[in-house]
């Protein structure tokens, strides 16, 4: 893998991470597509909406949230974590592909 492969390879974990932390730090564990894109866009991972989504699909794929598509009627996809997720986002748990939580926050 070249470097370049290995930075975007970290940057992709690190942004699955910010997901599902931000999903664990709603009270409902859910938030639309919109809102997490805004969300990480504030962190400094811009993303567009489709990469939202690309995210997403992912994440799900993996058990760590469910998901809801309303792009028919409203436009949104909306995410709800799993308690795979939550323990994923709280450095309880790791799937390969999301970054390790760092500085031990479970």
């Amino acid at each position: 893998m070249s470097l370049a492969q290995d930075v975007a390879a970290q940057l992709l974990a690190q942004q699955r991470l910010a997901v599902l932390q931000l999903l664990a730090d709603q009270p409902s564990g859910s938030a639309n597509d919109a809102v997490l894109a805004e969300a990480l866009n504030a962190m400094a991972h811009v993303v567009s909406r489709d990469r939202m989504r690309e995210l997403l699909f992912w994440l799900q794929g993996q058990g760590a949230l469910h998901l809801l598509d309303r792009r028919m009627d409203s436009g949104l996809v909306v995410a709800t974590l799993t308690e795979r997720g939550h323990d994923i986002a709280r450095g309880r748990s790791r799937i390969a592909g999301i970054a390790a939580l760092s500085g031990g926050e479970a």
